[in-house]
């Protein structure tokens, strides 16, 4: 069953190549890109949507970090 779910974002590919070869054959980690699209001009969490707060620290996390691991359950 899946537990951990890592985040890469799409301008770190060093750091995809490195957790996917790190969880490399273990089935509770998947190793994702991060594919969101903002669309022209838009920030992250700037609407007025519940998890607001959360969705803006992840987004932080991968803008600092260039990942962000998000444990499942």
């Amino acid at each position: 069953m899946l537990k951990v779910i890592v985040v890469v974002a799409r301008d770190r590919p060093e750091l995809l190549g490195y957790f996917e070869r790190v969880f490399a054959g273990m089935p509770d980690i998947k190793v994702l890109v991060d594919r969101r699209i903002l669309p022209p001009g838009g920030q992250p969490g700037t609407a007025g949507n519940p998890g607001q707060q959360e969705r803006r620290d992840i987004y932080d996390d991968l803008q600092q970090r260039g990942f962000v691991m998000i444990r499942l359950g």
